[in-house]
């Protein structure tokens, strides 16, 4: 990603990246020795989320991380805070101190939060983000029985990462489905994650709810100490030490929703056309968790869509002839813990632990997106 020629950005147009995720930091660096690039993210460090889960059971891997975007741009402007508004018509971006900063082509790399530990609150400092990282580990340390709250990637991929790093305790499942993860998965992928559990001895409560009004979650602290008693709609009782809960993903709208709403779908995402632009505006893109392209959210296919946003904005800029985002087939490298895991190629191909494990499992993808960064990764 990104350019490393100190010369000045070739074209004098203006472009603001609403959210330094995966896709917003890849259109950011790419564009970088292209034009003029503001990048507006409330954080003060990338945080490399697909990492994070390890955090929990490895603390000197939290530092790991997270990559403070200053200096990620050689040319562009990295803005810590809130976009809060948008003004079309003007082309004009709010942040939430109050300033405006003007574009000529706008992207929104919003992204969508889910608890922690599958994702950091919104606008958690680096600072921050290790002391919470540090109390989580420290509550895992002390429990001996761990229930986690959603089958989907994260929740499987949380329980996993436990049961691996800690045999002993008792890790227990629980999803509202009768079926783990998304049903777009191939079986033969959804087997493999189920006997990866088996094998790691995570019992799996399936087609069961817990009621969530009834537990005191909230962004402070993101998990609940016990000991505690949780009892199902079915009846069935489980007792616990600490609960995570890895459900109630939601696309972060705030940045455009009171300008945007007749473009909007009823999750909050933006609808896109074939070119990622959000529907009748032509200088205005959207990637990743916030558009509504039919695929599964995932940080693979933001950089994907992010490459074609950044092709696409040359071309309007250029006048020529701009090109498609075809959707991709369902895809997921879904580790359980260091060695184990299920993978689902964009081929359709499911292989098991030791790709996934080449893929993702060693070291979570942490040194690869250092070095895309062009930055020096901590050392242990």
């Amino acid at each position: 990603m990104g350019n490393s020629s100190s010369a000045p950005p070739k074209h004098s147009c203006e472009v603001v990246i609403v959210g330094g995720g995966y896709g917003g930091i890849q259109v950011a660096m790419q564009l970088d020795s292209y034009c003029k690039v503001t990048l507006i993210d409330p954080k003060d460090a990338f945080h490399h989320n697909m990492a994070g889960l390890r955090s929990v059971v490895e603390p000197s891997f939290a530092k790991k991380t997270l990559i403070p975007y200053e200096g990620i741009l050689k040319h562009g402007t990295f803005v810590q805070d809130r976009v809060v508004s948008c003004n079309i018509s003007r082309r004009t971006v709010t942040l939430s101190s109050g300033n405006e900063i003007s574009y000529d082509y706008l992207v929104f790399a919003c992204g969508s939060s889910v608890p922690f530990p599958g994702k950091l609150p919104l606008g958690t400092s680096m600072e921050d983000a290790l002391k919470l990282y540090k109390e989580c580990t420290d509550q895992v340390i002390k429990s001996d029985r761990i229930v986690v709250i959603g089958g989907g990637a994260v929740g499987l991929e949380l329980a996993g990462e436990l049961a691996n790093d800690y045999p002993k305790k008792k890790i227990t499942l629980v999803h509202n489905r009768e079926e783990i993860l998304d049903d777009r998965m191939a079986p033969k992928f959804i087997k493999k994650a189920r006997d990866g559990l088996k094998g790691l001895k995570v019992e799996t409560i399936l087609g069961e709810r817990v009621n969530m009004d009834d537990l005191n979650f909230d962004s402070d602290k993101p998990w609940i100490s016990g000991p505690l008693t949780l009892t199902t709609d079915k009846g069935t009782s489980i007792e616990t030490d600490l609960v995570f809960r890895c459900t109630g993903l939601k696309v972060n709208s705030i940045a455009y929703q009171s300008k945007l709403s007749d473009k909007m779908e009823k999750n909050g995402s933006l609808k896109v056309d074939q070119f990622l632009r959000v529907e009748e505006i032509e200088n205005l893109f959207a990637i990743g968790d916030c558009n509504n392209t039919p695929e599964l959210k995932l940080a693979y296919l933001a950089r994907l869509q992010a490459d074609v946003a950044v092709e696409n904005i040359k071309r309007l800029n250029e006048n020529k002839r701009l090109k498609e985002y075809k959707p991709s087939n369902p895809v997921m490298v879904l580790p359980l813990g260091r060695s184990g895991g299920v993978s689902q190629l964009p081929n359709g191909m499911v292989v098991g632990g030791f790709v996934t494990k080449s893929i993702k499992g060693k070291d979570v993808m942490t040194a690869d997106t250092w070095k895309a960064m062009k930055k020096k990764m901590p050392s242990d």
